[in-house]
């Protein structure tokens, strides 16, 4: 037999003071529902339910207690509306929990404050502090955690921060995603506390920017990271909420192959027929991952969602360098607007990779893709791989050994980079040629092109650098194809070049 709903709260309480054998007996037996009916109780009617005299004082300091806290706890419930605890928890005092992996673990409800226990400190934001923590399950099993904690000031926290802390809370319980943070519940104490799943390697911008010896991410894995990264943000807009602070900080290393989006301290709801957040007035916001929008009209989207998933692209690649270092905030809107400027291809990112990029940061939001466009845009630029087929020791070259994975970033035509990889990824078709020479065109492409030059692979390679070029700028064609030759056809040199040019 499950628990009333009205009488919850007398569970809680009792199985805080580990007394929940008393539950049945206390409800139907003493006719006890509220708080108040505690009134009418006499020391007589516990003994004649079990209860010694210490149990019973150390109820009747429980109860003082709740009664204290009862008041100041309303002013949550109307604030989160819908987060109401009395729905959440059903389970019977004489029922041992399920295990983490089954319901316990997604259950989004209010947590004792007692079943908590915070350690080291892991960051710091505009209105929390995070630590790691344990949470102790009512059925004794401990859960590593990682607890937010509302700063508060002498006189109690602050109205705004209030607001945005439960306001995150309030988002993040109606979230269940493999790639985004899963909320655990709510402490009511002093501070309030979030409880939220741990992320045990931390935020990826620490691990991009970890110094040496450690050995950088690797080129496919980081593609990986940008295919769960854009099913979140889809998941995410197909729920109307815009995230407002993508960036590789907000992104945590669930495990060695898995991200999840984090910090919802600014996510909004999308209203209107525009679909569109719009700012009410000055408040903090990361302008150098910002749209051009959001920067000139503090307004936001999905579209603007994407410009910054674009920056975290550009992050990944660039070894977690800040973007628009060294540009005050308040030239970054002209940078981008009046001299038509945008972040460099970083080294390590092919040039379909930098192409999706720059389709992120359109001018006009109307003209970048959707979330759900990017994942399939994504796995065409996804990066050819092979293997290493011989040692390599040449001075100044990078000391591989057989059987070494390969991620070709760039093709190349050089016998020397030809050679190292495995025979039967070149031996096939022309088109595996053409693929590794011009990275992110698709099978389709390659073979149209080949049929257009009669098999002819260089001129198949130098018309599709040639399309590339043009649908990269404003230049004719002709134009595109004297600049490849000055460059002596390196894509990315030209690319470039008429960047900034134009």
């Amino acid at each position: 037999m499950l628990p009333e709903a009205s009488s919850l709260w007398l569970l809680r309480l009792l199985r805080d003071i580990q007394l929940a054998q008393f539950y049945r007996p206390i409800l139907e037996e003493l006719n006890v529902t509220r708080p108040e009916h505690f009134d009418f109780v006499k020391p007589e009617d516990l003994d004649g339910i079990g209860m010694g005299r210490p149990a019973q004082r150390r109820l009747a300091e429980a109860l003082k207690k709740y009664r204290l806290g009862v008041k100041s706890k309303n002013w949550v419930y109307k604030i989160l509306g819908s987060f109401a605890p009395e729905q959440k928890e059903t389970t019977p005092p004489s029922v041992s929990l399920p295990s983490l992996s089954e319901s316990e673990g997604r259950l989004k409800c209010l947590i004792p404050e007692g079943a908590v226990c915070r350690g080291e400190l892991l960051g710091s934001g505009c209105f929390g502090v995070v630590h790691r923590g344990l949470w102790t399950l009512p059925s004794g099993q401990s859960v590593p955690v990682a607890v937010k904690s509302l700063r508060v000031g002498p006189e109690g926290p602050v109205g705004t921060e209030l607001g945005d802390f439960l306001r995150e809370v309030s988002v993040m319980m109606k979230l269940e995603h493999p790639h985004v943070l899963r909320l655990h519940g709510l402490v009511l104490g002093q501070p309030l506390q979030m409880v939220m799943e741990l992320a045990p390697l931390g935020s990826l911008h620490a691990r991009l920017t970890d110094p040496a010896p450690t050995p950088p991410l690797p080129v496919a894995l980081l593609c990986l990271f940008l295919r769960q990264l854009a099913g979140a943000m889809a998941y995410l807009g197909a729920r109307g909420l815009v995230h407002r602070d993508l960036a590789t900080r907000n992104l945590l290393l669930a495990s060695p192959r898995t991200i999840k989006v984090a910090d919802f301290g600014l996510v909004r709801p999308l209203g209107g027929a525009r679909g569109r957040y719009v700012m009410g007035g000055p408040r903090p916001i990361p302008y150098a991952w910002c749209a051009p929008e959001s920067l000139r009209q503090g307004a936001f989207s999905s579209a603007s969602d994407v410009w910054m998933f674009g920056v975290t692209l550009w992050e990944m690649f660039s070894g977690g360098e800040e973007p628009w270092a060294g540009v005050p905030p308040y030239l970054i809107l002209q940078r981008l607007e009046k001299d038509r400027a945008r972040l460099p291809r970083p080294p390590l990112c092919s040039r379909a990779l930098y192409s999706l990029a720059l389709r992120c940061w359109a001018p006009h939001p109307a003209d970048r893709p959707s979330f759900s466009c990017l994942e399939g845009l994504l796995q065409e630029a996804w990066p050819s791989e092979g293997r290493c087929v011989r040692n390599v020791t040449e001075p100044g070259a990078l000391r591989m050994e057989p059987g070494d994975p390969i991620t070709i970033i760039e093709g190349s035509s050089s016998a020397v980079s030809i050679s190292l990889l495995e025979p039967q990824l070149i031996h096939r078709e022309p088109f595996v040629l053409v693929e590794l020479s011009v990275h992110g065109v698709t099978h389709q492409e390659c073979q149209t092109a080949l049929r257009a030059t009669g098999g002819d692979v260089v001129s198949a390679i130098r018309n599709l650098k040639v399309d590339q070029l043009f649908h990269l700028s404003n230049r004719s064609r002709a134009d595109c194809w004297r600049i490849l030759e000055h460059h002596q056809w390196d894509l990315s040199a030209a690319s470039r070049y008429v960047l900034a040019r134009s």
